[in-house]
This record gives C-alpha cells, sequence and structure tokens, in this order.
C-alpha cells in the first residue's frame, strides 16, 4: 500500500491526522472507494489506531467516508456531477450569510476579506487556468465572506464544502481570469456598499460556476469520456 502520506509526528494532534487524511482525500492520493484500515493508516502516519479511528470518524460526519456495517470506512465515491450538489449547500450558507451582513446595524469589518482578495487578485493574474494556489486563494475568499457571520457552526460546515469544491474545481472549464476576479470584486464592492442586490450577486456566482463545471463535464464526456482536467472560480 502506498499514498505517499508525510509522518505525523508524535506530537501531533488529532487535528493534524484529521487535515492530512482529508488533504489525501481531496487530492486524490487516496482514491475514492479506498478501504481505509487503521492498522495501515497508523503505521504510515506514525500515529495510534485510536487517533486515526477518531480521524475517520470526523470524515465520516464531514461526508468524505462512509462506513458500511461489517466492511468498514471507504473513501465515499461520488461522480462530479454527484459533488455539484455542493453549490446548492454552499448557496444556501453565503447567501444567508451576506443578507444577515445587510441587515446588521453595525459596520461590518471587512479587512479579512479584502486582504483575501488581494490575494485571490495575486494568485490569479495572468493565468489562463488557476492551479491550487489560485484555487486555495478563490476559497480563501469564500471562506472569509462566511466568516463574517462569526458562526463557528458555519465555519466547520463551510469547511467541508470547500473541500468538495476543491475537487470540482479542476473539472472547471477554462475562464478568462480578468472575468474570475471580477466577479469576486463585485461581490466585495457590493458589500462595501451595502448593496441590497449583494444576496443575487453571490447566488448568481455561484450558480455560474456550477453550470460551466457541469458543461465542462458534459462536453468533455462527449468527447473523451472522461471528465475535464481545468480549473477556474469558485
Amino acid at each position: 500500500m502506498s499514498w505517499n502520506l508525510p509522518t505525523v509526528e508524535r506530537a501531533s494532534t488529532l487535528e493534524q491526522v484529521h487535515r492530512t487524511l482529508r488533504e489525501a482525500i481531496v487530492q486524490g492520493s487516496i482514491a475514492q472507494g479506498t478501504h481505509l484500515r487503521e492498522i495501515s493508516l497508523a503505521e504510515a502516519l506514525g500515529t495510534s489506531r485510536a487517533t486515526v479511528r477518531e480521524a475517520i470518524r470526523q470524515l465520516v460526519q464531514e461526508g468524505l467516508v462512509e462506513y458500511a456495517l461489517h466492511r468498514g470506512n471507504f473513501v465515499r465515491a461520488l461522480s462530479p456531477l454527484d459533488r455539484l450538489d455542493v453549490y446548492v449547500a454552499r448557496e444556501a450558507i453565503e447567501v444567508g450569510v451576506v443578507t444577515r451582513l445587510l441587515q446588521a446595524r453595525d459596520a461590518v469589518d471587512l479587512a479579512g476579506l479584502e486582504a483575501a482578495m488581494a490575494e485571490l487578485r495575486r494568485r490569479a493574474r495572468g493565468r489562463a487556468r488557476p492551479d491550487e494556489h489560485v484555487i486555495a486563494a478563490d476559497l480563501g475568499f469564500h471562506q472569509a465572506l462566511v466568516g463574517l457571520a462569526r458562526s463557528p457552526r458555519l465555519d466547520r460546515a463551510f469547511e467541508t464544502l470547500a473541500a468538495e469544491t476543491r475537487m470540482l474545481l479542476r473539472l472547471h472549464p477554462k475562464y478568462p481570469w480578468q472575468d474570475y476576479i471580477q466577479d469576486h470584486e463585485e461581490i466585495l464592492e457590493a458589500l462595501r456598499r451595502r448593496d441590497p442586490s449583494t444576496p443575487s450577486l453571490v447566488s448568481e456566482h455561484l450558480r455560474l460556476s456550477a453550470r460551466l463545471i457541469r458543461e465542462g463535464i458534459s462536453r468533455d464526456g462527449d468527447q473523451a469520456g472522461t471528465p475535464a482536467s481545468a480549473g477556474s472560480g469558485a
């Protein structure tokens, strides 16, 4: 069994083991449908079975792993089209967050969102297709947006949705980097102005990305029978 997993130091926490396994699943180092055996993973990570068991339990709760009675835990196998449901959940959360922000009486501190926008602008500029750094910056913007609600539960929920979104963004067709940046800047600027149309902008942004991914998958499937290999906006 060779997954090229980094060894976890003895002093590492459950959170680090959980993050390592999740990253391997998201990146595809541990493929969909793989049987997650506690003993093998504990040896590969240099940690205890109990720690691995708890990390896997958390991944089950997040929907990245599924438990089969009398068989064990397996990386959840979903097609890209199945995973597009993640955008339905994201729209519910992100539109809800901006709606609440617009209703708040106090001014909203957008410093974190502005910093995330600057990072996305820096990473995306000039790229026809975003790499992992651009995808991370893109999701960082949306994570900062959700963080404005100051809800730990929403933050945890979005973290799982972001992991699935990372898998999908690799399947997104080409998208001009100028449009990529502008789409996010429009949301930020609308929040600055407390524009009542901000929820609609967020909804349109997410639906566009989902539609482009779906079209890219369908087009590539017609041509080659396999998913596309490019990425774009979140």
